[in-house]
């Protein structure tokens, strides 16, 4: 198979292509890509900007370990899709509406939220429950500590 076939709109890539991944990856290390340039078939260089390059790196550091999947997001989403984004329910959804943490617009008689205002909330939201974790830690290791 190439390493470049389109299957139901999936791009799909063979071996040799996940064994550059991991050549990349090695020579890397930690490091992160910061800028990113393409040559065009024409000798044309094109550089990209930084978002398409850490595109590129999710796609590069993942796609060794298994499948990666890519997807636009729109610009706004109905009620149902952030809940999933955020991981929780719907009810839940709409109290952070209705307690201002979160925005939204009325289409008709339904809500739609920003993709910004939900990304925002979801870091915040991970951020919490990583602080929340290590005070526990913390916590966990003080009373061990005193034992």
């Amino acid at each position: 198979m190439a390493p470049n076939v389109l299957v139901n709109g999936s791009l799909l890539v063979d071996e040799t292509v996940r064994r550059s991944a991991e050549l990349f990856i090695a020579q890397a290390h930690d490091r992160n890509i910061t800028t990113a340039s393409l040559t065009l078939d024409d000798g044309t260089t094109v550089q990209l900007d930084r978002t398409l390059a850490e595109l590129m790196q999710f796609v590069i550091r993942t796609l060794p370990s298994g499948a990666v999947n890519v997807q636009s997001v729109p610009s706004e989403m109905t009620s149902t899709t952030a809940a999933g984004v955020l991981g929780i329910s719907r009810p839940t959804l709409m109290k952070l509406v209705q307690d201002g943490l979160l925005p939204s617009h009325k289409v008709g008689a339904h809500h739609r939220f920003k993709h910004a205002d939900v990304a925002i909330l979801a870091e915040a939201r991970r951020a919490a429950r990583l602080d929340a974790f290590t005070k526990l830690r913390e916590l966990d290791d003080s009373l061990e500590g005193a034992e």
